[in-house]
């Protein structure tokens, strides 16, 4: 699939990718002047909370900001790449499509810095100052959710254990459950899991999954969704099905999320703050453009190549503070 798609882009790069490259300039943390476009793979609840401040901080700084939602088309970011391009962007916001064609995408911008957010390419694929990922270690919320449950189930040497994930070739899916599965993996229980598959982000999905899975009879301890819209198709699914007490987790304190936890429909989950990636992103950008040591960005590792918003912990102990 990778090499498919990276075929199709090298074909539309030979086709008409337009020469040009952004101009720098401007004062150190000001957007006076500076131009950029951002690319959203597809728009819910959490990646507009991301473009929405993006909009409000780009306007604080006096940037200009242009938002193109691909609505899960690569044909239409490689499209508004090229575009950016031709208009002459200073810098772009890219939401990849699928994180593995970054290579190609930084080759279709020709020159123009590229910002990675919400889905993370491959540490080869990026730059300090050039190609950089703006976002939540992925690895920590999954890393978050495992010690939710060796502390739940202290007690107990065995534990079975579901698990709904996002799409395939998102960062987020693999960080998530991979840091999720290592943690617990290394707890010295022994650690069934009773299913896994993915649910792409989906309520209904995931709650269809599930009242599948329960009808195998096979027993089931506590479900940790990718998530908090699979968290709640398990939650529907429980309460078809009467079960009570089922600890159910999630990811991101959405809204519906929280008011789960504040219900007692779930029990916890993690806050990945959209408002924060979406300040940090555009700050990001302006730092890039204004030649700035982005190691000095709030969030920023030594390498430069990543800028994090960190997670946070949520539980019914605290999801007053998140709603």
């Amino acid at each position: 699939m990778k090499k498919g798609i990276s075929c199709m882009i090298c074909a539309l790069l030979l086709v008409g990718c337009m020469a040009g490259c952004g101009s720098t300039g401007g004062k150190s943390g000001s957007g006076n002047g500076i131009k950029i476009m951002m690319s959203l793979s597809q728009g819910d609840d959490f990646r507009n909370t991301i473009v929405e401040q993006a909009k409000k901080t780009a306007q604080e700084k006096g940037a200009t900001l242009d938002v193109y939602d691909e609505d899960g088309s690569l044909e239409s970011q490689v499209e508004h790449i090229k575009q950016a391009v031709k208009e002459k962007y200073d810098v772009i916001l890219c939401g990849p499509v699928n994180a593995d064609t970054a290579l190609e995408l930084e080759s279709l911008a020709d020159g123009i810095p590229v910002i990675f957010y919400n889905s993370c390419p491959d540490a080869s694929y990026l730059e300090a100052g050039k190609y950089m990922y703006v976002g939540s270690d992925e690895n920590v919320a999954g890393k978050y959710q495992a010690e939710y449950i060796l502390d739940k189930f202290s007690s107990s040497d065995e534990i079975n254990v579901a698990i709904f994930k996002g799409p395939k070739n998102h960062s987020a899916t693999k960080g998530r459950t991979g840091a999720l599965k290592d943690t617990l993996n290394a707890s010295g229980k022994k650690i069934n899991y009773v299913f896994e598959d993915n649910a792409d982000w989906d309520q209904a999905t995931a709650q269809k999954m599930f009242e599948l899975f329960l009808k195998t009879g096979q027993s089931c301890d506590v479900v940790a969704c990718n998530n908090d819209s699979m968290a709640m198709g398990i939650v529907d699914a429980c309460k078809e099905a009467g079960i009570n007490g089922m600890p159910i987790l999630g990811i991101d304190a959405t809204a519906g999320g929280c008011a789960a936890i504040e219900s007692g429909d779930m029990a916890f989950t993690v806050y990945q703050s959209g408002t924060g990636q979406g300040k940090m992103a555009i700050e990001t950008a302006i730092a890039i453009v204004n030649g700035s040591d982005v190691t000095k960005l709030e969030g920023a590792t030594k390498d430069g190549l990543y800028v994090w918003v960190p997670f946070e912990k949520v539980d019914s102990s605290n999801v007053k503070d998140y709603e």
